[in-house]
This record gives C-alpha cells, structure tokens and sequence, in this order.
C-alpha cells in the first residue's frame, strides 16, 4: 500500500475559488506522466468554496520529490497563488488507512 502522501491547501480570495480549483487540475496531464504518482485528486469544498484541496499518494518519497520538483507542481504555483488569500499549507502526510478503489 501507498504510504507517503500530500495535502495541498489553497484558499482562495473570495469567489475566486472555481478558477483557482480550474487552474490546479490543468495540471493533470503533467502529473500524468509521473510513474510514482499513484493518486492526484483536486477536490473543491462545498462548505467553502473558495477552499481547494490537493491530495495526492505518491510510491516512493523519490516519487514525492520528483513530483514537487516537476512540471506538474511548477505550474501550479506559477499560475495559481496571484488567487490566493493566503499561502497554499503544504502537509506531507503519511496513509494511516485507506480502502482500495474499485
């Protein structure tokens, strides 16, 4: 089982929320193409909804690396911050449980 992950938490200013969550997934087709990214989710709140989540679940903390270093998180934080109300939270997490997809 993955147990090395990622959450990423971007607020964004108000009702800006549906671009920055627009802006965050463009990034798909690079994470794609990363072999030791097992998951990438880009959830948008419906509490808040100038509230993003990124969570992602990475093989290897080599994958976690390369990844934050990659095309996928530079394109992400080149278009998405001038959005933010705040500095995204970075959490580097570890998987204490999960339930495989089916």
């Amino acid at each position: 089982m993955t147990r090395i992950a990622g959450v990423v938490v971007f607020k964004a200013r108000p009702g800006l929320g549906e671009e920055a969550a627009r802006r965050i997934a463009d990034a798909l087709p690079a994470v794609e193409a990363e072999a030791g990214t097992t998951l990438w989710l880009v959830l948008r709140s419906h509490t808040d909804v100038d509230k993003i989540f990124l969570v992602d679940l990475f093989d290897s903390e080599a994958s976690l690396d390369t990844h934050m270093s990659g095309s996928a998180a530079s394109q992400i934080f080149a278009t998405v911050p001038e959005l933010l109300a705040v500095e995204p939270e970075l959490h580097p997490s570890a998987v204490v449980a999960s339930k495989p997809a089916a």
